[in-house]
This record gives C-alpha cells, sequence and structure tokens, in this order.
C-alpha cells in the first residue's frame, strides 16, 4: 500500500496542509525546485542512525533473538556469496532500532552500485539453489528482486551511494518544470538505477499517448534531448537495465547548471502530480 497511496499526490498534499498549520518550520519553500519542501529543521535531530553502525551494533549483541540472528546468518551468507565484505552492509528498519517484533522484516543495505550489482547476482543464485526465496507475485517486484524470505523471514535490501558516488550537492542545479508527458524510450544507462532517486540514462524518446505532439512547443526540447529519468518513488528503482525499453508519464524538466548556465532535460516520476508512472515494457536477457 505504501508506495501507491501513503505517497499519493493526495497524500502529499494533506501532509504538508497538516504541517503549514501545526508545524510550519518542516515546511520551507525551495528555490532551486521552485516549490514548497518538508524537511526536519537540524535542530529537531536529536541523532543519526547510520546503517553501518546498526549493524556492528547487532553484531554485539551477547543473545540475539531469532530475529537478529536470522540477520546476522544473511548478511554472512550474501557476504560469502557476492564477494562483499560485511564492512560494506548496513542494517535500518524496526531491527536496527531495537523496535522489532516477531512479524518484523530484516531491512538491509549495501553500500556502493558495484557491491550492490554484486550481491544482487548472488541474491538471484541463491534464490535459483533454494537458499532462499524472492518475491514473484508481483510482476514489479519481481523485476527489482529486493524482495525475499529466507528462513522464514521477510527481508529486503537496498544501494546506498558511497561518498564518492554523490556527484551533486543541493544547489548546484535548478529544476524548472514544463509540464507532464508521457514517452517511450530506451535505457543506455543504470549504473544509478538502484538508488533512490533511480535515475536511467535514456535515448530514443519518443512522444506517446495524447502527448504525440509535445515536442512542438517552442520552449520545449525535442524528444530526444531528454537525457534521463528520475524516478523518485522507490517502488521503480532497479526495475529496468540497459537495453530496455520504458514507458513513461511524468514531468518534463530543465535542468540547469548554475555556474556554467548548461541546461539539459529529464522526465521526473514522483513529482507530486497525479498519474505519474514508470513501466518497462521489454528486457534483455539477465546474466
Amino acid at each position: 500500500m505504501r508506495p501507491r497511496e501513503l505517497f499519493s499526490p493526495s497524500s502529499w498534499r494533506a501532509v504538508l496542509a497538516f504541517l503549514r498549520q501545526e508545524l510550519p518550520d518542516y515546511v520551507f519553500y525551495c528555490s532551486f525546485l521552485g516549490k514548497e519542501m518538508i524537511a526536519v529543521p537540524l535542530g529537531r535531530v536529536k541523532c543519526v542512525l547510520v546503517p553501518s553502525e546498526c549493524l556492528r551494533a547487532l553484531k554485539a549483541v551477547r543473545r540475539p533473538d531469532r530475529l537478529q540472528a536470522t540477520a546476522l546468518e544473511l548478511v554472512e551468507l550474501l557476504s560469502s556469496a557476492s564477494g562483499v565484505p560485511e564492512e560494506d552492509f548496513g542494517l535500518h528498519g524496526s531491527l536496527a532500532l531495537s523496535m522489532h517484533g516477531p512479524w518484523s522484516d530484516v531491512d538491509l543495505v549495501v553500500y556502493g552500485s558495484r557491491e550492490f550489482r554484486a550481491v544482487e547476482a548472488a541474491v538471484r543464485k541463491l534464490a535459483a539453489e533454494g537458499e532462499l526465496e524472492l518475491e514473484a507475485s508481483d510482476p514489479l517486484e519481481a523485476r527489482r528482486g529486493l524482495r525475499g524470505t529466507f528462513k522464514g523471514v521477510r527481508f529486503v535490501y537496498t544501494a546506498v551511494r558511497k561518498p564518492e558516488e554523490i556527484r551533486t550537492y543541493y544547489g548546484q542545479h535548478a529544476y524548472v518544470p514544463l509540464d507532464q508527458v508521457e514517452l517511450t524510450c530506451r535505457v543506455v544507462g543504470d549504473e544509478e538505477a538502484m538508488f533512490r532517486p533511480a535515475l536511467y540514462r535514456v535515448a530514443d524518446c519518443e512522444p506517446t499517448g495524447a502527448d504525440k505532439t509535445w515536442s512542438d512547443e517552442p520552449s520545449w526540447p525535442k524528444p530526444g534531448q531528454v537525457e534521463r529519468v528520475a524516478a523518485m518513488i522507490g517502488l521503480y528503482r532497479n526495475v529496468a537495465r540497459v537495453g530496455d525499453r520504458l514507458h513513461v508519464r511524468g514531468t518534463l524538466e530543465r535542468v540547469v547548471e548554475l555556474s556554467t548556465g548548461e541546461e539539459r532535460y529529464q522526465v521526473v516520476v514522483g513529482s507530486g502530480r497525479p498519474g505519474e508512472f514508470l513501466r518497462p515494457l521489454s528486457a534483455i536477457a539477465r546474466r
């Protein structure tokens, strides 16, 4: 339910309205995005829980309960099968907060895009060997391959950038929304598809649906000038690889490098407007 309803445009507007009235210091106008955003004031932050540190803390527990022991066993298995050191794993969610119950799942992170790809390959291999099970009831989840079950315990693993993989900073770009568009495109770069936002470098963009004439707008780019699809919704992480075609409805944005004035274009899925989506149309054979 969460990605589709809790984080829907109508829920966003309701939360924003509540905060404006009850906690106005949690709302600010971002001039780089040209809209109001929600952010916790730094003075209200009491502590920061770092996933890698949470995993180290769990390893130090003398008498781990069943869920804690299963989480540690899963990390050990994934590390061994992928060759990724345990230091590149982390833990978040209720288990990291020591707020878990018998029904809780294991929320893991993998630091680094290369490390994530290695773990992803290991997870699929272990699933094929019967060591664990991958979620397959939903086609999109099956493509992502991020959720599964290990020894009767549900787990999910996601990717977090290493410091050297952070290539942008706040205030580097201005984002100018143009309008909602619909198109198909081909993925030519998936090296940041596992992160949030999920970034897909694209080419061969073709307007579709009611937007077949969107390129006629004088202030808009031609379809071939759209270089990227940025999916802000976690559900669309890791759903496509190089060579796949996508059907996308989102907000066309002009991205301006403020230091140089250089411009490029992207389509954002999850901008807060209703009806935005990302759907894989075809898939290359997975290795």
